[in-house]
């Protein structure tokens, strides 16, 4: 995925991703300028890019990137660096969406056992009928019963097995303009 910084404003700049060109609206409230969000998105595309090549993209030196990615993690919006993992070819290639009802009074023994569940990849705390939702990769239909019992000791569980994905989004950038212009 190639991408350009184009121009930067205030509250606005516009970015070409992947040919199209792009006007990214800021929240003056998020404390982030337009070359932090820019620095954001290329660094969400590829975690790898250099110092240096994040520099050539953002038209900054070496040291003024360091120094703003330093500052993003200091201050939390920076929280990780991760590699992505394709975990069907691990061989969890089954997908699951778990919801289950848990009582308030077992939230933190639920929480506890989940997280003691490797096959569990996230676990959140809902509103609606069901307490949970579970996000969870597994081997085979087996490992969903397995799963399926383990959890069901708190409560009813509902199950939906992912068939495929359309849109898969590592993380949030400041409101893309849907009606994105060609160029």
């Amino acid at each position: 995925m190639r991408e350009n910084v184009i121009s930067k404003a205030r509250t606005a700049c516009h970015v070409r991703i992947e040919g199209r060109t792009h006007i990214m609206r800021y929240d003056p409230k998020s404390g982030l300028d337009a070359l932090d969000w820019n620095l954001l998105n290329l660094l969400r595309q590829n975690g790898r890019l250099s110092f240096v090549e994040l520099g050539r993209k953002l038209r900054l030196s070496a040291p003024a990137v360091a120094e703003r990615i330093k500052r993003l993690e200091e201050r939390g919006v920076i929280r990780a660096y991760r590699a992505e993992v394709d975990l069907s070819k691990l061989g969890r290639g089954l997908h699951v969406y778990v919801r289950t009802v848990v009582q308030p009074k077992d939230y933190g023994r639920f929480q506890k056992a989940v997280a003691a569940m490797d096959e569990v990849l996230e676990c959140h705390h809902v509103t609606g009928e069901e307490s949970f939702l579970l996000r969870a990769a597994l081997c085979d239909v087996r490992s969903l019963e397995v799963l399926i019992e383990k959890l069901s000791v708190f409560g009813p569980t509902k199950t939906s097995v992912t068939l495929s994905t359309s849109l898969d989004r590592r993380s949030f950038l400041p409101g893309t303009d849907v009606h994105a212009r060609a160029t």
